[in-house]
Order: C-alpha cells, then structure tokens, then sequence
C-alpha cells in the first residue's frame, strides 16, 4: 500500500494579514525557514514510502503551486484545482476517487499545507506506523500532544488502544474556552486535533456514500467533469458548486465507526496560523531587522524597503509588507482576521 499525501493549499489565511493576502496566501511565503511553508510541507513527505504528492489548490494558485514545486525539483502526481472553496469533505471526497482510480490498493495522507513540524522525522515514523494499522481499515488522525491550554484548537479525547500508539477515538471536542482547555491538557487522553488524516481511499469512499452520500456524488461529478488546462485537473464549476460545504470531521470522522487517532505525537507542530505562533518558532525576526531599544519579547517581520524601530515596548507583533502596517499585541494575534474583515466592510480590497 503506497502513501500518497494530499496536500491542502487553497486558504487564504487571514489571521496572517499583511503578508498573507488573496492573491499570494499564506502557505506560499517563507515566513519561518528559506523555504515557504507549503514547499516545506511537500519536502517532508519524500521518500520510497511515499508516491509524488497529489496538490489541491484554488485555481487561483496554479501557477504559485506549479512555480514553487519547480524550485523544490518536485514533480507532482497531480494538481487538482477547485473553483471555489468547498471545505475538507470535499477535498477528501475528490482525493478519494483521485487515488482509488489509479491505485485501489493506496493509502491517502490529507494534510494542510500551512503546518510547521520542527521534527519531520518523527512524524513522518508516526505516518509509517499509523499506515500499517490504515491497511486493516481505519480512518487515522493524528493527536497533537499539548503543551498549553489551548483554545484556538479543536481536541480529541481517545478511547481504548487499538496497537502501538492508535487508539479509538471517544469523541472530537470543538474549540474549548480557557477553564475547559486547561482541563483538558491535565487528562492524557485529550490531544490537540491536527486536522490530518490517514486512510485507504476506498474506505473514505465507502464511509463517504454512508454518510454524506451528497458530498461523494457531487465531488464526484466535479471530478468526472473536469478540465485539464495547462496540465492541471480543474473540477467542473457547476458541479463542484454543489457539493455541500463542511469538514470532514463532521462529514465523516464524528460518525464512522473506522476512527482511530494516533496519539500523543510529538513532533514540534504547529500550525501556524497566528503572527504570535510564527514569533514563537522563527529563529530570526526579519531579513530586514528591526532597530530594538529597551524592547522586549516582540516579532518583527519588515519587507526590504522598510526599517521598523522599536522603543520601551514589549510582547507586540510588527508586521510590515507592501505598504500594509500591523501592529498588534501578542495576546491579541487570533483576532488579525478582524481586520480583513473591517478592510473588507470599508470597501478596501486592494487592501486584501
């Protein structure tokens, strides 16, 4: 059983403003080592266990996607392109069909482009030994180990061991406020939800037309219908309109019977979806950096024809690109997505 990873690279990621906008998101900028964050995602998984990645993106982002593989040397399996966003059920149901089209036998890894794993190789052994557990019919996801009480993720509360470190799953938990996460990380059967997932593709299928039969056929179609422009399989708009927007998660993972999580996996993730997590991993604050007098605690992150200097202050996010200034406190970097949403109220898209 050959894995194939899914990656998952058409957000727009607007907790990441300035820097992340619509026509140049997040995943495609170098925002923690000289590579961008989708180019690290698809280096991590090579290797003789794994097939060429299959990418799937907004159509918007061929030529990012097809440009940034061309600078890593990798040559994809296949860039499918959707015509709008449809959540990850419908992502999960095209690499589905993608996958057991070509190969009946694979193993599909779905995962986000935008995550940061400090220790690839632990992770990828996590992949490798949850895959021999997959081929004997489980939808596998991956539990983060928790160091704080976090409440911008999702958790998972584990069941009875299955082998190893795969476990039943007893029940997924939305984002908890401050008082229910720090119980939480105090009981090591809770684990941060990772949002990645391992699964033969025939079983996705089979768990798709049980549960969200809809979904399936209407991703379906898209894929049956589709283009190949310039290479790329782009689903057919009308179609792919259909499909039910929602995530796998609550399409399939909360109501299969086939869930296992792998857990606690520690491996220095992140998903760096907050200017406070990057400052947190990133080993510099800029190629540009700041001018610092009695600060203290802050990320910086300036363009080359901007310098950015610092006095008396402390904890504060300093974001500078293309004209657009952020300046946010670090206890405060979930809430940058308000801005974009403000810039869009006010009639500023040139903004975004």
């Amino acid at each position: 059983m050959r894995i194939y990873p899914v990656i998952m690279c058409g957000g727009a990621g607007t907790r990441l403003w300035p820097v992340s906008v619509q026509a140049h998101p997040k995943q495609f900028h170098r925002l923690v080592t000289d590579k961008t964050v989708f180019q690290d995602t698809v280096l991590r998984l090579k290797g003789d266990d794994f097939a060429p990645p299959v990418v799937i993106s907004n159509q918007r982002y061929a030529g990012l996607v097809r440009e940034q593989l061309a600078e890593i040397e990798v040559e994809a399996g296949a860039v499918i392109l959707e015509p709008m966003a449809r959540n990850t059920a419908a992502v999960a149901a095209v690499a589905a069909r993608h996958i057991a089209d070509k190969d009946p036998d694979g193993l599909a890894l779905l995962l986000p482009s935008d995550h940061f794993i400090g220790q690839p190789d632990l992770f990828v052994k996590a992949v490798s030994e949850a895959a021999r557990m997959a081929k004997s019919g489980y939808i596998t996801t991956f539990g983060i180990k928790p160091d704080r009480p976090e409440t911008g993720f999702g958790y998972i509360q584990r069941g009875e061991g299955i082998g190893g470190a795969l476990y039943t799953v007893t029940e997924f938990k939305e984002k908890p406020d401050l008082e229910t996460a720090m119980k939480y990380i105090a009981d090591p059967a809770f684990s941060w939800n990772a949002g990645i997932f391992l699964f033969p593709a025939s079983l996705m299928i089979d768990e798709l037309e049980t549960h969200a039969p809809d979904i399936l056929d209407a991703a379906s179609a898209a894929l049956e219908a589709a283009t190949h422009p310039e290479g790329n399989i782009l689903l057919d708009p009308e179609c792919f309109m259909a499909v039910r927007s929602t995530s796998v998660d609550y399409a399939v993972m909360e109501q299969t019977s086939r869930a296992a999580i792998y857990a606690p996996l520690d491996c220095q993730w992140n998903d760096i979806g907050t200017w406070g997590m990057i400052g947190a991993i990133r080993k510099q604050d800029s190629t540009n950096p700041p001018v610092s007098i009695d600060a203290e605690g802050c990320t910086v992150l300036s363009d080359a024809g901007h310098t950015v200097a610092l006095v008396g202050v402390k904890d504060l996010c300093v974001v500078v690109e293309e004209g657009r200034v952020l300046v946010a406190s670090k206890d405060r970097t979930q809430d940058v997505g308000k801005v974009v949403s403000a810039l869009r109220e006010a009639g500023r898209d040139e903004l975004l």
